[in-house]
């Protein structure tokens, strides 16, 4: 797998758990929060990542992950600056306001991002050894 096709996967990965997980929030009298948006960028960065993985019987080297760091922060930002344009068409919020908040949830996400590809790394190599000791 290319690790274009691993942002692919990314991205509708993402997408799909954004849109339903807050469908099902909605479906239960719940809005979809931050919380529930986080909860979609770990699993759908686990999911390419291990699927990479797994395709190739082998992780992201180095180079490998600060690429798929950037494309997924990317895809990431492009994704929330669409909701937060969407958001803002139906308030008053400034550009300062809305640019801030872009600034303060896409350096929380690059954060979690950066953590989750390094915990599915460390997953992958455990189920490797499990494997190999089997």
């Amino acid at each position: 797998m290319s690790l274009v096709a691993l942002l692919g996967r990314f991205a509708l990965a993402y997408l799909l758990l954004l849109f339903g997980i807050a469908i099902g929030m909605h479906l239960i009298g719940l809005q979809s929060n931050s919380g529930t948006n986080t909860a979609a960028l770990l699993g759908a960065v686990m999911w390419a990542c291990l699927a990479f993985a797994k395709k190739n019987g082998r992780y992201l080297s180095s180079s490998e992950k600060r690429t798929t760091f950037l494309g997924m922060l990317t895809v990431d930002l492009l994704l929330q600056s669409s909701i937060i344009l969407l958001i803002s068409t139906t308030s008053s919020l400034s550009f300062g306001a809305v640019l801030y908040a872009l600034a303060f949830v896409g350096g929380l996400h690059a954060l979690v991002i950066w953590l989750m590809i390094g915990t599915a790394g460390k997953q992958y190599a455990k189920d490797a050894a499990r494997t190999q000791k089997s």
